[in-house]
Order: structure tokens, then sequence, then C-alpha cells
């Protein structure tokens, strides 16, 4: 079984946080790739990226994982990182 997913520090209190975790899956990790299709994107996302070929990687493919997660994450729960400025514009501009 996987670990449950961390959202980082975030301004959530412990309900909104536990309801968040329920509503998102982080607590069921295989639910929530099969839900984003990380499973499937693993493969494509585990070929390095030619700044992380320099230092390389002991696990591309776990590595991939958590990168996705990471960004599924952010995308389904902004206040996952309080410290990203989000910036939403309409597509005329």
């Amino acid at each position: 079984m996987s670990e449950p997913l961390d959202t980082g520090r975030t301004e959530l209190t412990p309900d909104e946080e536990a309801r968040a975790r329920r509503e998102h899956d982080l607590d069921r990790p295989e639910e929530f790739d099969s839900r984003n299709g990380v499973d499937e994107r693993v493969g494509t996302r585990a070929s390095l990226l030619p700044e992380e070929q320099e230092t390389g990687s002991a696990d591309p493919e776990a590595q991939a994982r958590e990168v996705l997660r990471d960004s599924e994450l952010r995308t389904e729960m902004p206040e996952s990182a309080p410290d990203t400025f989000f910036e939403r514009r309409p597509s005329g501009e």
C-alpha cells in the first residue's frame, strides 16, 4: 500500500483538510493515480529532462510518479501550495 499523499503546509483548518483529503482521495493514492491517469503517464515522464540527466535518478519511474502526483494535487487543490501565486486570466488576454 502506498503512503497517503502529502499536501505540504496549507492554510486549511484540520476539518477542511480532512474533507479535502476525502474529496481528492489523498489517503488512497492508487485511486488518486487512477482518476488522474498518473499510471498511464509515468512511462513518458520517466524519461529524464536534460537538467535531470545531469544528476541522474536512482528510480526515474518513482520520481516521475511523484512529479505527476504533485502537479495533479496542485491543480486539484491550489490551497496545497500556499506560497504559489495563481493568476487566472481569461483566454482572450
